[in-house]
């Protein structure tokens, strides 16, 4: 991995600053928290930056979000001054952490994303005859704060970013802890142990866990198991080849390493080998060699929340028209 150990300096810049700012309010500004935030920007701004600059800034922790669309999940709101140190040091880390990404790793990066994926799941199905589709248990609850820190470690060695990231580490470290967070998010008893996780929602956490936590395992796939069609997206992992018992061989070598070198375990260890002239559903959608179409269950939640939006009346029309033709532009990409 490549090292930078002059990242901090570009925190405080006037143009990093102002696009930080733009990553957290875009598409927001009629929420109370950041419309007051926009109002005051310039004080708000001064002040935080020089917190920042003097080491006196301290997070103000996350508040719990209890979601149950599509999943049961819980999800963590910063406040909007956190929220742009969040985007400051995810855009200071960005260019140094996805320089040593795999060409797997579609999650959240420029050029790749979501669509790429499939299309590169596509391309696998028609090349290979059989496959293999992994998750994990309880991914951001399951992460190790100290070894996101360690690996960090590895591609900077700026004691003030990384003296910033221990903090972000720190105020989000056991918020899964709390029975009703674990009963919410169907998490089995004993797994993941307290203490962990990354605050799901948070653009550092998004940036660790696509692509930091799993770089390592990333290269382990592609060059110790020689896996000739890898894709990974945060989580997913799909796997293609064209012998069962090489495809059931390299489950129980991803399962070990997992469990040794992460402390992470699968969601199902027994998953079956596919017959790629099958199906394969993954990333929302359901791909076939000839074809890609969207799940039933999109489907389903494309028209509950495109009626919620036409009836609630919380929208204008525009913003409920604009927001429907991206929800039917993205269920209608195959």
């Amino acid at each position: 991995m490549i090292t930078r150990n002059d990242l901090f300096a570009t925190l405080l810049d006037p143009e990093h600053v102002d696009r930080a700012v733009r990553r957290c309010t875009r598409g927001k500004a009629t929420r109370p928290d950041i419309a007051w935030f926009l109002f005051r920007r310039e004080q708000r701004l001064a002040l935080l930056c020089d917190q920042l600059h003097h080491g006196t800034w301290r997070p103000a922790g996350f508040r719990r979000l209890y979601l149950r669309d599509p999943k049961p999940r819980v999800i963590a709101r910063a406040s909007v001054e956190d929220r742009v140190v969040h985007s400051l040091v995810a855009l200071a880390l960005e260019p140094v952490v996805l320089r040593s990404a795999s060409e797997a790793d579609y999650a959240c990066r420029l050029g790749f994303g979501q669509h790429r994926a499939v299309l590169a799941l596509l391309r696998l199905l028609r090349r290979h005859r059989f496959a293999l589709h992994l998750d994990i248990r309880s991914y951001f609850p399951s992460i190790d704060p100290d070894r996101v820190r360690r690996q960090l470690d590895r591609c900077t060695r700026d004691r003030r970013l990384l003296e910033l990231v221990e903090r972000i580490l720190a105020s989000g470290r056991g918020l899964y802890d709390s029975p009703r967070a674990r009963q919410h998010a169907r998490m089995d008893p004993g797994w993941p142990p307290r203490g962990r996780g990354l605050p799901m929602g948070a653009v550092t956490s998004q940036l660790f866990a696509a692509h930091v936590y799993l770089q390592a395992f990333d290269h382990f796939v592609k060059r110790r198991l020689r896996v000739p069609g890898y894709v990974r997206y945060v989580d997913d992992m799909f796997l293609f080849g064209d012998r069962v018992s090489e495809l059931r061989a390299w489950r129980a070598a991803i399962e070990e390493y997992l469990g040794d070198e992460l402390a992470l375990r699968l969601k199902h260890p027994d998953a079956p080998v596919l017959d790629c002239r099958d199906q394969l559903d993954g990333l929302g959608m359901r791909i076939r060699r000839d074809r890609i179409e969207p799940l039933p269950k999109a489907w389903r939640r494309f028209r509950g929340r495109a009626g919620d939006a036409v009836w609630s009346g919380r929208e204008t029309p525009e913003r409920v028209r604009a927001g429907v033709a991206a929800a039917a532009g993205h269920l209608l990409f195959g």
